[in-house]
This record gives structure tokens, sequence and C-alpha cells, in this order.
């Protein structure tokens, strides 16, 4: 099936988006009647179901943020006339300079990245290839520099925020207070993401016997290799874990349950609804916390320690990561062993964390950090 045989075909069983591809390039060249378009239609809608059948290898918030940006540019073009799929060059110079206003420049590039990737898994000719395209985008890109949008970094959670909240919560009645000190301890020493500690199941740990837990991550955002990431908790997380769970009264022998859970007004932890052994999925339904949840834990948290007074934007569910990353980088350990600890792919994240503290380590920094002043 090449070139504008798919115009002919109805079968799609064989179809591949190169086939869709070359049938595009060649109407555009030859023209295509209203039947041969139809076609391409179809086939183009066929490979979007069948990425919608595959779509368990991509991660939930990816996927969320895929269709969500894809809704929006379809959204968009249909008010404004122009075609979304697939997209000529000019419709994407007019949508980005639209929402010039309103997009920061990491949103045009998830919103770049949306647009791309379903004109690839489609077979529609990738628009950000276009040459005045990149240009368009590099143009705002510069523009939006030059007007000084930055990007918003979390505020840090550190290692003295984590003593000060032990402090206040760790002896509390309260199995909320527990349960929120666990998590946030950690968060911190895991500098897991907020999604990912939701994650975290008994099956997950392991003790090895000197007082110290291992954590087993199976996927982060940034490892889908299907070998699994380790983290080593040390001997105050692991106490802080266990009172947490006893206090909660929750089965740690379940290898499938969550171990941060819902806890209600009565200061009873959420348990596992039993599904009827008639039923094809029976057994426990295991419900894991929210991501919302974990940032509301931060921001409690962040009011506790009374930090708006002193000027300090509030935590997010990221706070743990830039703080710990903050610490380690004062404590002199490597910008690769940073990045190793917080498992990023590249040393950027760890640039941008620790961006202060780095530069402080400058050459000229030190070279002139003993002058006094006149």
């Amino acid at each position: 099936m090449v070139g504008n045989e798919i115009s002919f075909h109805t079968d799609f069983s064989r179809l591949r988006p190169e086939h869709v591809h070359q049938a595009i390039m060649l109407a555009r060249k030859h023209g295509t009647s209203s039947k041969q378009y139809q076609k391409i239609q179809d086939a183009i809608n066929h490979l979007l179901r069948e990425f919608n059948k595959r779509e368990e290898r991509y991660a939930k918030n990816s996927l969320s943020q895929l269709y969500s940006n894809w809704s929006r540019f379809e959204k968009w073009c249909h008010e404004h006339e122009h075609h979304p799929l697939p997209a000529a060059a000019e419709t994407i110079e007019l949508f980005f300079e639209d929402k010039v206003d309103d997009l920061h420049r990491n949103s045009n590039r998830s919103y770049a990245w949306t647009i791309s990737k379903i004109h690839r898994i489609s077979g529609c000719p990738d628009p950000f290839l276009d040459e005045i395209v990149r240009d368009k985008m590099a143009s705002i890109f510069r523009r939006k520099v030059e007007a000084g949008e930055r990007i918003v970094q979390a505020s840090a959670f550190r290692e003295k925020h984590l003593d000060r909240i032990t402090e206040l919560w760790r002896h509390s009645p309260s199995l909320r207070y527990r349960r929120d000190l666990a998590l946030l301890t950690v968060a911190y020493e895991s500098l897991l993401r907020a999604s990912e500690i939701a994650n975290i199941r008994f099956g997950h740990l392991e003790y090895p016997g000197d007082g110290t837990a291992l954590l087993t991550i199976p996927i982060t955002k940034s490892n889908h290799s299907g070998e699994p990431d380790t983290v080593v908790f040390s001997p105050e997380a692991v106490d802080i874990i266990h009172e947490y769970v006893e206090l909660a009264g929750l089965d740690d022998t379940d290898e499938q349950a969550f171990l941060f859970v819902g806890v209600s007004r009565h200061n009873t932890p959420y348990r596992p609804k039993l599904i009827a052994p008639t039923h094809p999925e029976s057994g426990k339904n295991h419900k894991k916390m929210t991501s919302w949840t974990i940032e509301q834990i931060f921001n409690k948290a962040w009011e506790a320690l009374n930090l708006g007074k002193v000027g300090i934007a509030t935590f997010t569910g990221h706070s743990a990561r830039v703080g710990a990353c903050q610490d380690l980088l004062t404590d002199g350990y490597t910008i690769l062993q940073v990045q190793q600890a917080g498992r990023w792919s590249t040393p950027a994240m760890v640039m941008r964390y620790g961006r202060g503290i780095l530069a402080k380590d400058g050459a000229m920094a030190q070279k002139r950090a003993s002058r006094g002043r006149i």
C-alpha cells in the first residue's frame, strides 16, 4: 500500500503512518478528489484509534496533557476556520502568534510536542519540521526571554523544614499528621514526584535488617525501561513510616496495598473495598491518594512553618525534589551524584534547581569571596 493506493482501500489492517504521509504529499503535489480526500481522512482517524489502543506505553499525566492540548488546538482551529490535521505551517504560525500572551514558553513547548506527536502518529507531515515554523517558535521564545519571562521554580522544602515538621507532628495523636509526616519524609529522601509517591505499595518495600529500607520504583517519569530504580531510606525515615503504619493499623503484609491512604474525619484510614468473588476482578479494590491530596499536604506543612510571613511561596508536590537537590549540592555532592539521586536523565534540572548554590562555586565568586567592602 503506497502512494495514492490508500484512496482505494477499505481495509486498513496493514496501514502504517508512512502510507498516509506518502498519500498526503502526493495529494498536495497533484491535487485530490473529494473521494480520495475522505479516504485519507478515514486513514488518519484509523491511525488515531490505533494509537488509543496502545496508549498504555505512556504515563497518564503525559496522555492527559496530550489530549488536553490537542483539544484546545482543535477548538482554536475550528473557531478560526483552519484545518487541524494535517495542519499547514501557516496554521501553526497563526496559532502560536495568537496565543503569544496566553502561553508561557514552557506551555509553547508542550503544545508543540502535542501537535507534532499527533501528526506523526497519524501519518501527517510534521509541521514543526518546516523551517518557517521553527523560526517562528524561536522568535516567540526569544521575545518571551527578552521580556523577562522566567520559569517559576517550586519553593524548596529543605531538610531544616523537614526537621521542624518532625518536631511538630511526630508525636501527634492525629493519624493525618503522622501520615503527612511519613509522606514528607519519603518525598524528601526519595526525591520522588507526587504521582510516584502515591504509587508506592507495601510490596515495593523491603528491609535488609540494618535499620534501613529499600524502595523499588518500577516506573518513573524519566524511567520507562522496565528496570526498576531503588531508593534507600534512612533508619529515621523507616521509624517514622512504621509509626504511621502501626497507628493506622494498616496490613503491611498485603503487597498490593498502597503505603499512603486517605484518612477520615474520625481519624481512621480508608480501607480497601472488597469486591465480590463472583466479580471478574474479585479481591480488594485498593485506592491510592491523588496528587492533589499530596499537594495539600505540602501546603499544610508550609502553613505550619508560617513561611508566608517571611515571603516564601507555598510548597508544591515538587518542593521536596527542589529542596533535596539544593541540600545535596550545599553539602558538597557533585552534580552527577545529585542527578543520580533524583533520577534525572540529564543534569539540566540539577543546574536549574541549584543555580543559586552552584553560582557560589563559580571561579569569579570564589576568587572575590575574600575581598572585603571598602
